[in-house]
């Protein structure tokens, strides 16, 4: 594989506009692609995907993507399905909330608070375990 074309991993969020968990995953976006992983993904906008815009759709099709939803309807991850047709890996922000039932998420949104901080982090870490596992599998199959 030629280095200047090395896959990404392509995270993308849900919009969840005015909830905190929207935020959540918003926040462990950005922690993935500008520190956790910056030279091995990219965040991209979900309504430029839903919008139909080609080289978008394109550069996901021969990448890996990560969905991360805020609740249980998963707009994020379906609307990728029905545009690109593929998810490698999702995530529901609710899930790490679960898993973190000490740190209760504060209801603002702006400023997100410390422990929607901290719950952001968290998720933002699993996912780039599953980064490094998408790049590595693409990388033991030979990919383009």
């Amino acid at each position: 594989m030629n280095k200047t074309s090395q896959k990404k991993v392509y995270i993308i969020p849900c919009s969840g506009i005015g909830k905190v968990f929207g935020s959540i995953g918003r926040e462990s976006a950005y922690i993935v692609v500008n520190e956790l992983a910056k030279d091995k993904t990219e965040i991209e906008c979900l309504p430029l995907i839903m919008k139909g815009k080609k080289e978008v759709i394109e550069k996901l099709k021969t990448n890996k993507i990560i969905s991360i939803d805020g609740c249980p309807l998963k707009c994020a991850y379906n609307d990728i399905m029905e545009v690109v047709g593929k998810v490698d890996a999702e995530y529901l922000t609710t899930d790490i909330v679960k898993e973190n039932r000490d740190l209760k998420p504060e209801p603002s949104i702006a400023p997100v608070g410390d422990n929607t901080k901290e719950l952001s982090r968290k998720l933002a870490e699993k996912i780039v375990l599953k980064v490094n596992e998408l790049l590595n599998d693409d990388e033991m199959e030979g990919g383009d």
